[in-house]
């Protein structure tokens, strides 16, 4: 008589849960893209993916671990002499800290003058500056690429070497001066942190 044979059952394991995103993350990857989008607004992005250095036209920095500048170059006037108009300071600002923050000066070294368009308040996850608006306009610099540091209230100072770009081709139709501040732009409707370009260095306090 054959021994009789019991099925074995083999149990299906049981599934693994489904890891929940923190807000963070989420607004981190909005503000990237925003940020890949506001800095070809008026020029060039993209990322060189060997150096990680955004590719734009203008002055790239980090300052910390929460705050990012993007694309910050000027736009000369018309003319060239002494009569020439300011030249206008473009840039996008984004905050990532979990407090508000405040550009309070910009200043350039050996000469010129920085006049903002009004108050710079940077608050948390909202860029400022995107849609080709103006960050004000300097005054009294003639050079190509200009020394300027960006102080803030809480962050630390900040040094970029600033070119200046001439109204031609997707330059052409920027606003040659800003008609108020900078507004702030929503996480929904705006960009990726992405690494500094050699272009900056913080400044000492």
């Amino acid at each position: 008589m054959r021994p009789r044979l019991t099925p074995r059952l083999t149990l299906c394991p049981s599934p693994r849960p489904v890891p929940r995103l923190s807000p963070r993350p989420v607004v981190r990857a909005v503000l990237a893209l925003a940020l890949a989008l506001a800095a070809g607004g008026c020029a060039k992005a993209g990322l060189d993916e060997a150096n990680r250095v955004p590719q734009n036209d203008g002055a790239n920095a980090d300052v910390g671990d929460s705050l990012r500048l993007r694309n910050i170059f000027l736009l000369r006037g018309a003319g060239q002499d002494a009569s020439a108009p300011p030249e206008t300071l473009f840039g996008v600002l984004v905050n990532e800290a979990g407090r508000p923050d405040q550009v309070e000066r910009i200043t350039v070294e050996g000469g010129g003058s920085v006049q903002l368009a009004g108050p710079l308040a940077l608050p948390p996850n909202q860029p400022v500056g995107t849609g080709n608006q103006p960050l004000g306009t300097v005054s009294g610099v003639r050079a190509g690429t200009v020394p300027m540091t960006f102080t803030f209230k809480d962050a630390k100072p900040v040094r970029l070497m600033v070119p200046v770009k001439t109204r031609t081709g997707h330059f052409a139709d920027l606003p040659a001066a800003p008609q108020a501040p900078p507004s702030p732009t929503s996480p929904a409707t705006a960009p990726p942190p992405q690494p500094a370009s050699p272009s900056a260095s913080p400044s000492a306090e």
